[in-house]
């Protein structure tokens, strides 16, 4: 939507080609239903690619996220609001005004919407580029955008067909995998908490180095692991050799350090000053898994008791053993490689005509709105190539 708006502007007759029958569809399932639109701060540091960070930081740069806001707010009249997490929302949480915002702004430069589009193929063709559309022939076009998303959440309609088309094309992919995907474990005592949430600090090691390290939200799944720092952390925790280790905030209570806590003296149990600060059954998994009696007092804990205690609440490791693949994902890595592109425009140099955006790119994000950016973003940037170098409306 971003790009035809943009080619629109640029002077350009735009047409966008929808695979499903209502545009927008992972616009309508962000942020839990709530819409996260962007973040409120970003970096080249808040984004993946297999390729130059330099060129990333170029794109990124030709729209800054101030820009971006402004865009959203001034042009297409959505309030936006930023919560303590850092993420921005609209401020009617619905995401059916983003869209029909974005929508509107479509039209009003004469952008034009087929849906149920299913586009199989696009092949170079002289002055232009041919589609060959599912039901409705072949089309005709001075210059085509793929933004049709990779491989995550395949039922909003990113099921791997533009990759396929890319591929086709001479285009050869950075590997593909699954981001901002949930996790998986096989051990039993941890698929006993689905439904818990907790506060942690969570670092990816490989051996005794620290990777990456966030501090957020985990939820417990009948799977393994989700919540948003396990999100963001997934691409290090399904490396090869790497490992997740968790240190667990204070769920409730006071924030008095674990050690502390530990060897406060007074008839307190130390199952007692557990549940006081974390929820009631992982609580009890921790005492389990470090082997000390729940009714043993604090004033009484012997000193390898403690410090095995200590481990469980400070470093616990958690047994992941893979994530739930793009069915939840709400991202894809790897893709179309920045190399094969012509940053300042986002074409291809191995199909001249074709320009990518968004996902396809072998470029990702964070979570909290990081992937929308670099849609927004990219979108911009092949929008306006693509339509500078069309034929004008009037022609």
């Amino acid at each position: 939507m971003l790009a035809g708006i943009f080619a629109g502007r640029a002077g350009a007759r735009a047409l966008v080609l929808e695979r499903r029958t209502k545009l927008g569809a992972k616009i309508r399932v962000s942020g839990g239903g709530r819409c996260n639109l962007l973040p409120s701060e970003a970096s080249v540091r808040d984004f993946h690619t297999s390729g130059s960070t330099r060129a990333l930081r170029n794109v990124l740069r030709a729209w800054p996220l101030g820009e971006v806001r402004a865009f959203f707010e001034s042009d297409l009249g959505i309030p936006l609001k930023v919560e303590p997490t850092g993420k921005v929302f609209p401020v009617s949480e619905r995401p059916g005004d983003v869209v029909g915002a974005l929508c509107a702004a479509l039209g009003r430069v004469g952008g034009e919407v087929r849906a149920a589009s299913h586009v199989r193929s696009v092949q170079p063709a002289p002055g232009g580029v041919t589609l060959r559309i599912d039901g409705a022939g072949d089309l005709a076009a001075a210059r085509v955008i793929l933004a049709t998303g990779g491989l995550s959440l395949p039922r909003s309609g990113s099921d791997g067909d533009g990759l396929a088309i890319a591929r086709a094309l001479g285009h050869r992919l950075a590997p593909t995998f699954p981001v901002l995907v949930p996790l998986t474990t096989a051990d039993p005592e941890w698929l006993a908490l689905p439904g818990l949430s907790v506060r942690v600090t969570l670092r990816a090691r490989r051996g005794p180095a620290t990777i990456a390290s966030r501090s957020g939200s985990l939820l417990f799944t009948h799977r393994g692991f989700s919540g948003p720092v396990v999100l963001d952390l997934s691409r290090e925790l399904t490396a090869p050799g790497a490992q997740a280790v968790a240190l667990f905030a204070h769920w409730g209570g006071e924030d008095t350090p674990w050690p502390a806590l530990l060897r406060r003296a007074g008839p307190g149990t130390v199952s007692g000053v557990l549940r006081g600060v974390l929820p009631r059954r992982l609580a009890d998994l921790l005492l389990e898994r470090a082997r000390v009696a729940a009714d043993r007092r604090t004033a009484e804990l012997p000193r390898p008791e403690r410090a095995a205690l200590e481990r469980e609440l400070t470093e616990c490791a958690l047994p992941v053993d893979g994530n739930e693949g793009y069915r939840t994902a709400e991202a894809t890595g790897g893709g179309v490689r920045l190399r094969d592109l012509h940053t300042g425009t986002l074409e291809s140099r191995i199909a001249p005509g074709l320009h990518f955006a968004g996902e396809m790119i072998d470029v990702d994000g964070r979570i909290g709105g990081y992937n929308f950016l670099w849609a927004f973003v990219s979108g911009r940037r092949a929008g306006e190539a693509a339509g500078l170098r069309a034929p004008r409306q009037n022609g």
